[in-house]
């Protein structure tokens, strides 16, 4: 296949996007840039700007910006300046040419185009197509799990070959229709060899320091300053082999005071802004000043409850936590209406999401006291829930779930930890419990279900394990009949409800803030600013 999308399975279409706006700006597609710099304002900073280690969606959605992948997901114009990436529609290339995919669909040859280098002079070639991967696959961390798709036995990548300078080949270890997707996540960025060889080079299970405070890429940008945890710049790459990016500069800003986010929206001070408090999001509506761009995602607030740890460790009582939840005051007095209320392992934005089986959990007191009594827990029991730092709706739940916690016998303890903090203790399975945003780049339940539910993961940071529903996952991400794997799948729902592994608090759409002089804008379930101008 020769400069042509690529399909995969048909999927009910999983995103969707709402304007609400005061004044709407009937443009055309604009990618000339603007010479004033373009501001963004986000609440929650990168914990690194290393593509093969990034883990959270705020690290990994700013550090794709810096370097390119072989795909992309395909664009969807919605008119008036406005853009998505659709993961439903079939994927692009990006900075291969063409791809041929061997007929049993274990091999990908990707052909590269001629002439382009990084910053350094070191060439984008095939070599460092192979460097990339191999690197990120040696450090075995979260960007390793998004490149193999979550395939780790074996290895879905089995090799990797720069056949000469413009030709790359990967070989599988079984089919995966989703690998064009898997090469289209910033962990399958393509990194300059010279500048991490000269800086640590690469480590097995290890960080690279030097990475994780600056980039190595030949993407639409380069990072001209980083202040990490307060402030970027961004410049325009002039030797980006892809169209010009909207904006010839753009200044990132971490602020982790909702009320400053909301003051310089308002006051469009700043340009986009992301993250901001739902309440906030809602109290803008109507003004003249802005737009809000609401978009369906596969992101739920989620309770995690580490099934390894006391007194999580008890069904009954992890069950019984289920209904101590008031799940529609979160969803009204915290989300504000953005998003929706569901339980089991799939938020409504996946396809194999099944809404009858997903019905939510009550919130009864008097039940959970029950379950509590059954699981033999004795209590009260202290327990401490980790958040992170400028996450105020996070903040919010917490502090919720504290006072109604302590009429069954549960006192928690609310730890606030910075981004990079709160990433070590949950991802090092440190904490006793937390609440964080959680979804998936690949709209694939088998992917998702990789590291969210597979025994003995790293990745599965509630220590899910349920050896039935293991099994079956292995069927269902390799069944090709549409009706049978949903059946796979519902069989999992039905497994992982029973076990009440954790609590997704409400399935989350995204707000961004955009000020009414924005031209163009494309949302990303990662921020790609390559068309955001005004």
């Amino acid at each position: 296949m020769t400069g042509q999308p690529f399909h995969r399975r048909s999927r009910v279409a999983v995103l969707l996007l709402v304007i609400v706006l005061g004044m709407m700006l009937g443009i055309g597609q604009v990618m000339a840039q603007d010479e004033a710099p373009l501001v963004v304002n986000i609440a929650v900073a990168p914990s690194t700007l290393d593509p093969g280690w990034g883990c959270t969606s705020e690290s990994i959605g700013f550090i794709q910006n810096f370097y390119v992948r072989l795909t992309q997901y395909a664009v969807e114009d919605l008119g008036d300046g406005l853009y998505q990436t659709n993961p439903t529609l079939p994927m692009d290339l990006y900075f291969a040419t063409s791809v041929d995919i061997s007929e049993d669909g274990t091999v990908y040859t990707f052909t590269l185009p001629e002439g382009y280098t990084f910053p350094s002079g070191t060439p984008v070639d095939a070599a460092a197509v192979k460097y990339s991967i191999d690197r990120t696959l040696t450090m075995d961390g979260c960007g390793a799990y998004f490149v193999l798709g979550g395939v780790y036995d074996p290895y879905l990548i089995q090799q990797v070959d720069a056949l000469d300078a413009t030709t790359v080949q990967f070989t599988l270890a079984r089919p995966e229709p989703n690998f064009l997707e898997a090469l289209a996540q910033p962990a399958a960025s393509i990194v300059d060899p010279s500048v991490v060889e000269a800086n640590g080079g690469i480590a097995a299970g290890e960080p690279n320091e030097y990475m994780t405070g600056h980039v190595a890429g030949s993407g639409p940008f380069l990072l001209s300053e980083y202040e990490a945890n307060n402030r970027a710049v961004l410049t325009a790459n002039p030797d980006f082999f892809g169209d010009a990016p909207g904006s010839s500069q753009i200044i990132v800003n971490w602020i982790n005071a909702d009320e400053t986010l909301l003051l310089q929206a308002r006051n469009a001070e700043a340009n986009v802004t992301m993250y901001l408090n739902p309440q906030s999001v809602a109290s803008l509506q109507g003004n003249d000043a802005v737009r809000i761009v609401v978009s369906s995602t596969t992101n739920s607030q989620r309770l995690s409850l580490p099934n390894g740890k006391a007194p999580w460790d008890s069904v009954k009582f992890r069950e019984a936590i289920t209904h101590a939840i008031p799940y529609e005051a979160l969803l009204e007095n915290v989300a504000y209406g953005y998003g929706e209320i569901y339980y089991g392992p799939f938020s409504p934005a996946f396809p194999e999401y099944n809404a009858e089986l997903s019905q939510p959990r009550t919130f009864d007191m008097e039940l959970a006291q029950q379950l509590i009594a059954e699981s033999g827990v004795a209590t009260p029991v202290d327990v401490e829930l980790v958040i992170a730092e400028g996450n105020s709706d996070q903040q919010q739940i917490a502090t919720i779930l504290q006072g109604v916690w302590r009429e069954l016998g549960i006192n928690l303890t609310i730890r606030v930890l910075s981004s990079a903090d709160f990433t070590d203790a949950v991802e090092g399975h440190t904490a006793q419990s937390s609440i964080r945003l959680d979804g998936t780049g690949i709209y694939d339940a088998g992917y998702f279900l990789g590291f969210d539910m597979l025994c003995g993961i790293s990745f599965n940071v509630s220590e899910v394990c349920i050896p039935e529903a293991d099994a079956l996952l292995e069927q269902a991400r390799v069944e090709t009949d549409d009706a049978a794997r949903q059946a796979l799948y519902d069989q999992i729902s039905e497994l992982w409800i029973a076990n009440s592994p954790f609590v997704p608090l409400y399935a989350v759409d995204a707000t961004t803030v955009l000020s009414a002089d924005m031209t163009t804008f494309l949302w990303s379930h990662y921020m790609d600013f390559r068309r955001w101008a005004k």
